[in-house]
């Protein structure tokens, strides 16, 4: 059976994301999110895209990123799509030491711009500090 065109592009953008993560490519993650992202994590406030930004950029001086995603579920309506994915992350310190593992459910939703494309709207990472 053939995936739905839509549901083949949100895919795209997903791993796109893991990959641009991997890379530390924070101007390509900028471009797959809407300018209002919100990004929720377990036992922290809301994150705004501004929040993004700098912690992200604080994270990659500091470790290398490793990023596998299960995708589970997509469903697009409209100009929105949910994406329930398994996501598991190596964080490895550059200055040496042993790499951290965690591992957790996401929830993301995008929006289907007015070029067509879609972006990160909200995400919601499960992932919490328990070792995966």
């Amino acid at each position: 059976m053939t995936e739905d065109p839509e549901v083949a592009k949100v895919r795209v953008v997903i791993e796109l994301w893991a990959a641009a993560s991997e890379a530390g490519d924070l101007q390509a993650q900028l471009g797959m999110m809407t300018d209002g992202v919100t990004f929720l994590t377990a036992g922290n406030p809301p994150m705004s895209r501004a929040g993004f930004v700098a912690g992200f950029a604080r994270m990659m001086n500091s470790y290398r990123m490793k990023c596998n995603s299960d995708i589970r579920e997509i469903t697009v309506t409209g100009d929105l799509a949910v994406v329930w994915n398994h996501l598991t992350v190596e964080i490895t310190p550059l200055e040496g030491g042993a790499p951290i593992k965690r591992s957790g459910q996401t929830l993301t939703v995008l929006r289907r711009s007015a070029d067509g494309e879609w972006r990160i709207w909200r995400d919601a990472n499960m992932m919490s500090g328990q070792p995966a």
